[in-house]
C-alpha cells in the first residue's frame, strides 16, 4: 500500500512538472509570435525540446509564418509594379495630351486656314495616339484577371492573316517596304478565336512599325500538331533588348523611341495567345528579330469538316 502511494506521488510530481513544461513551451511560443509579429521579423517557431503535440503546433505555425510572407512579398511586387505601371502610363498619356494642347491653341490662334488645317490634323493623331494607349490599358486589365477567357472555334488562320495584312497596305507604302510573305494556297484551321487572332497579328504588326526596320517577313509552316507563322525583320540594337523581359507588361527595349510604344503590345500578344492554347516566342538570329506564333492546328475530322463548309476566300 505503501508503494502504491509513493508510485501515485510520483506520477503527480512528473505529470505537474510535465505541465509546467507544456505551459512554458505554450509560453515562448507565444512570446516568440508576439515578437515576429511586432517586428516583422523573418524567423521561424524554434523550442530545444519538442514534444509531439508542441512540433505539430510549432510545424503548423511555421506554415502559416511562411504563407504569410510568400503572400507580403507579392504584394510587394504587385505594388510595385502598379507603382511602375502608374509611372508609365502617366508619362505616355501625358505625352500626347500636352502634344494635343499645344496644337489646338496654336490651331485657334492662327488665321491661315491652311495651317489651321494642319495643325488640326496633327491633333487628331495624338488623339487617335491617346485613343490606342486607353484601348490597350483598357485590354490588359481584362487580360489581368484569371476569370477572362475566350471562346475557341475553328478558323482559318491564313484567310485572317490575308485580312489584317490587306489593312495595313497604306502603312507599308509609306515606309516603302512591302511584306515578303509565303502563305499556303489552302486554309490551315485552327483553335482560336477570331477577335483575338486579329488583334494578335496587329499588334506584331504595329510593333514593326515602331521598332523594326528593312522588309518584314512572314512565313508559316507546320511543326506537328502546331501551325507556325513567323514574323522577322531588321533591327537596331539587338544587343539592348531583353529576350526574357520582351512579353512582360510596359517593356521598352527600344529607348529612344519610347514615346510611340505603350510596352503592352507583345505582353498582349503572349496572353492571347495562351489564352488560345498556343505560344509565341521571340529570338534574335543574324541582326533578325524574330515573333514565332504557334497555334493549335484543328484535328482531321473538325478540319474536314470545316472545309465543306467553307467555300469563300479573301485573297491578298
Amino acid at each position: 500500500m505503501v508503494v502504491l502511494l509513493i508510485v501515485l506521488f510520483l506520477l503527480i510530481i512528473f505529470e505537474s512538472l510535465y505541465l509546467l513544461y507544456y505551459r512554458k513551451q505554450i509560453r515562448e511560443i507565444g512570446e516568440q509570435l508576439a515578437f515576429i509579429s511586432k517586428h516583422h521579423s523573418f524567423k521561424f517557431i524554434q523550442t530545444q525540446m519538442k514534444p509531439k503535440e508542441i512540433s505539430q503546433l510549432i510545424d503548423s505555425c511555421n506554415v502559416m509564418l511562411r504563407t504569410q510572407r510568400e503572400m507580403n512579398q507579392q504584394f510587394i511586387r504587385k505594388n510595385e509594379e502598379m507603382n511602375t505601371t502608374i509611372v508609365s502610363l502617366s508619362h505616355d498619356i501625358r505625352t500626347p495630351l500636352t502634344s494635343l494642347d499645344g496644337y489646338l491653341q496654336l490651331a485657334t490662334r492662327t488665321e491661315s486656314t491652311q495651317e489651321k488645317t494642319h495643325y488640326m490634323k496633327l491633333a487628331q493623331t495624338r488623339t487617335e495616339r491617346i485613343n490606342s494607349l486607353l484601348d490597350e490599358l483598357f485590354l490588359y486589365t481584362r487580360l489581368e484577371h484569371k476569370e477572362y477567357s475566350l471562346e475557341l472555334e475553328l478558323m482559318d488562320v491564313v484567310n485572317i492573316l490575308k485580312q489584317r495584312l490587306f489593312t495595313f497596305i497604306e502603312e507599308f507604302s509609306e515606309i516603302g517596304y512591302e511584306p515578303n510573305i509565303r502563305f499556303p494556297e489552302a486554309p490551315v484551321y485552327i483553335i482560336g478565336e477570331s477577335n483575338a487572332v486579329k488583334r494578335v497579328i496587329e499588334n506584331i504588326i504595329k510593333n514593326y512599325f515602331v521598332h523594326g526596320e528593312g522588309t518584314m517577313t512572314i512565313h508559316c509552316g507546320e511543326k506537328g500538331d502546331a501551325f507556325i507563322v513567323d514574323f522577322s525583320n531588321e533591327i537596331r540594337g539587338a544587343k539592348s533588348i531583353n529576350l526574357d523581359s520582351i512579353f512582360t507588361p510596359f517593356y521598352k527595349g527600344d529607348t529612344a523611341r519610347t514615346s510611340h510604344s505603350s510596352g503592352l503590345g507583345l505582353f498582349i500578344v503572349k496572353t492571347l495567345m495562351e489564352k488560345m492554347q498556343g505560344d509565341v516566342s521571340a529570338d534574335i538570329l543574324q541582326e533578325r528579330f524574330h515573333l514565332r506564333l504557334s497555334f493549335q492546328k484543328a484535328t482531321k475530322e473538325e478540319n474536314h469538316g470545316e472545309r465543306a463548309k467553307s467555300t469563300n476566300y479573301i485573297n491578298y
